[in-house]
């Protein structure tokens, strides 16, 4: 391809010498001469240092000798800046001399006639070469004005655009923003990856930064740009506006690429630039460009948005750590005007606080519990550690109408008075029976450890099914079926539906395994006892797993007769959770999953 544009402009494969460099820049060239002469600089790493060396030393020499020369101070050159216009005069004479050499006249000779046809035929065969050649170079010509004309787009129109993404939406749901960058400079390049979130609530958490990341952080604060958004269009608008004078060019950079260059008059910063899609205006590139020529290109490699949830806690501050002492000014309080919530904006409450304290798995296990009023619902608990706390407050925070009170056993052990009325404890102990399970186990030469963790075991899985049938009866009772649930409450309850159903099905699998592993199924495991309701049926594998495991009294069954029982109701159980599941939602919005 390279040859094929030589031949069709040879002045392409020629160096560019001074005077045809400095007529690039200054854009005195005409198109064509402009466009080969650009070609031949993206090529040419001779006449690429050649420019270098004119905008680097030789012009600030220049610009040297001129402020010396106004000064009226003695301007002596140096010995070799002579010799070096003696020679460029005297190359310059030669090519004057040559152009205005009149052409030498030669007489014509005419060819035999066959030699002529020939000649022709072949001459027509090259000149449809040359013609399809030529039309080629113009179209690549012509691709190239196209890419190189002015947008008819102003400056304030692309900033105004263009910082519509860096604006926080009220109607957006929670999610993170989740955006890789490439930082470059002429000596290091770092790629960071920057998460915010949607609706600006929580803040990015802070991390220590090695030495040239520290460096180019400084720099890029010296120039108004953030380093948690390199690529806000906010803060260049900001930037911008603080010039008194600015000179501004808006041009295309590529194919849907539309750049903003500012070039400053004073400051530390000489020039910056912002790239935006033409599509959306979404920024994708920043170059900024300082005073001593020291050069950071900042371009965007990713940007997605995700769900909020846990595995994002780690990116950002903690909500109750945001407001602390000389981090923040102070905010001043306002008395709030009491809301009206109505019955459907507190069942959308209810649910969303039950689905994350589902997801987190602290409504099982956990003092956690959910309270309703007439104006708002409550969350009040004890968890173990801090940690524990703030990733519920977290999460639970971002639920309108839901007041949080949890607190960490830390907490309750440091406040005064907590254990002052304890001086002494006295230990008293009953003496234990042996559980019937125990007794079928020890008969069947399984040791106390194994003994001891299988019943355990059993009675977890036992109390697991006893609790999620306890939910699923609850939302079953309370918010669905009903005529004005909204769409909102019927898909979370729905969602939380199949994640009870989910947990119920595996606790289930996992009473049945164990109950193979004691060797209870008989010959009566394959019959099913259906019980009046799924409640009613977990209930009653509750009772007999505790019947089974008691010590505080002496056993009025045997434990084979208690397996068997337990066997046969769990059969029932399970058909009644998979009936129970599915069961149609009357009035709920379906989740997506079956």
């Amino acid at each position: 391809m390279d040859r094929l544009m030589q031949r069709l402009f040879p002045g392409m494969g020629e160096h560019l010498s001074d005077d045809r460099l400095v007529d690039l820049f200054s854009r005195e060239l005409p198109l064509v001469q402009r466009w080969i002469a650009r070609r031949h600089l993206a090529m040419c790493e001779v006449c690429q240092a050649r420019q270098i060396e004119l905008e680097g030393w030789r012009s600030d020499r220049v610009i040297a000798d001129f402020q010396a020369s106004r000064s009226r101070r003695a301007l002596t050159l140096p010995p070799e800046h002579g010799a070096e216009f003696k020679q460029w005069l005297k190359t310059t004479v030669q090519q004057t001399a040559a152009q205005q050499r009149p052409p030498r006249r030669t007489r014509l000779s005419l060819p035999p006639a066959n030699i002529l046809i020939s000649r022709l035929f072949a001459m027509n065969t090259i000149l449809i070469s040359g013609a399809v050649l030529t039309a080629a170079g113009l179209v690549l010509l012509f691709t190239s004005w196209w890419q190189q004309r002015v947008p008819k787009i102003s400056s304030n129109d692309l900033l105004t655009r263009a910082e519509q993404w860096d604006r926080p939406q009220s109607s957006v749901p929670t999610g993170v923003i989740r955006q890789r960058v490439l930082i470059t400079t002429h000596t290091h390049s770092v790629e960071r990856a920057i998460y915010r979130d949607v609706q600006r609530v929580r803040r990015p958490r802070r991390v220590t930064l090695a030495g040239p990341e520290e460096q180019i952080k400084n720099n890029l604060d010296k120039a108004g740009v953030d380093w948690d958004a390199p690529l806000s269009a906010s803060r260049y608008q900001a930037w911008h506006d603080h010039l008194r004078n600015r000179e501004d060019q808006v041009a295309w950079a590529g194919a849907h690429l539309l750049r903003l260059t500012t070039v400053a008059a004073g400051g530390p910063v000489s020039e910056q630039s912002l790239t935006v899609r033409d599509t959306d205006f979404h920024p994708v590139q920043r170059r900024v460009v300082f005073r001593d020529r020291e050069t950071i290109e900042i371009a965007e490699l990713d940007f997605k948005v995700s769900p909020w949830g846990p595995e994002n806690e780690n990116f950002f501050e903690p909500l109750g750590g945001m407001n602390t002492a000389g981090s923040s000014p102070r905010v001043l309080m306002f008395p709030r005007v009491p809301e009206k919530v109505t019955e459907s904006q507190l069942d959308e409450t209810e649910l969303s606080a039950r689905l994350i304290l589902n997801n987190l798995r602290a409504d099982t296990g956990e003092q956690v519990t959910i309270a309703r009023t007439a104006q708002d619902v409550e969350v009040n608990g004890l968890v173990e550690t801090a940690d524990r706390k703030r990733a519920l407050q977290s999460q639970l925070a971002t639920v309108s109408h839901l007041k949080v009170s949890i607190r960490s056993v830390q907490e309750e052990q440091s406040l005064p008075g907590s254990d002052s009325g304890i001086k002494s404890v006295q230990v008293t102990s009953m003496p234990e029976l042996e559980s019937p399970f125990e007794s079928y186990l020890l008969a069947h030469g399984r040791s106390v450890r194994e003994i001891s963790a299988l019943q355990q075991q059993l009675f977890k899985a036992a109390l697991t099914v006893s609790q999620e049938s306890n939910a699923i009866a609850d939302l079953r009772r309370r918010f669905v079926g009903g005529g004005q649930t909204s769409v909102l409450a019927s898909a979370t309850a729905a969602e939380l539906l199949y994640n009870h159903h989910e947990r119920l099905d595996d606790a289930l699998r996992k009473e049945r395994d164990l109950l193979a592993e004691a060797q209870a199924v008989g010959s009566n495991s394959e019959r099913a006892s259906q019980p009046a309701s799924l409640l009613d049926g977990a209930n009653e594998n509750l009772a007999l797993c505790k019947e089974l495991t008691q010590t505080s009294g002496p056993a009025t069954r045997s434990a084979e007769a208690i397996l068997a029982d337990m066997s046969v109701r769990l059969n029932g159980l399970t058909d009644a959770a998979r009936k129970a599941y599915e069961r149609p939602l009357d009035n709920s919005a379906q989740s997506g999953k079956k």
